[in-house]
């Protein structure tokens, strides 16, 4: 069973997000080119391939941060998706990086300072 993630196609210059395809669970699935989508995808034809990018998603990557999310860009300066979670009322939503993310990388500092902590403690011991 072939797993394709969805793709994000975006404004290279403002990060505006034009279109998201489907993520394809199938053992017919077959991964398309950007000019393959830019031709088939409507929301995507009349647009300049040179000023529009694309970001590869794994399969099911983000799919908790999107329901989430208020909006999301891709930021234009780091090539990574950020998400707006609180609608703040301003003009420029707050983007953030992934929920997702910020978890991992609190439950990885957390098991560093758990280790930094027993290995103290075995010090102070002896």
């Amino acid at each position: 069973m072939s797993k394709i993630g969805p793709k994000v196609y975006y404004r290279k210059t403002t990060g505006e997000v034009i279109y998201i395809t489907s993520q394809v669970e199938s053992p017919w699935a077959v991964e398309t080119t950007k000019e393959q989508d830019m031709g088939f995808y409507p929301q995507l034809k009349g647009f300049d391939p040179e000023q529009v990018d694309v970001l590869k998603l794994e399969f099911d990557k983000y799919t908790e941060d999107f329901t989430r999310a208020k909006s999301y860009w891709v930021n234009p300066d780091t090539g990574k998706l950020e998400f707006a979670y609180v609608d703040t009322g301003e003009s420029k939503p707050d983007y953030q990086a992934p929920l997702t993310e910020q978890v991992s990388d609190l439950k990885a500092r957390q098991d560093s300072t758990e280790a930094a902590l027993l290995a103290l403690m075995d010090v102070t011991k002896a």
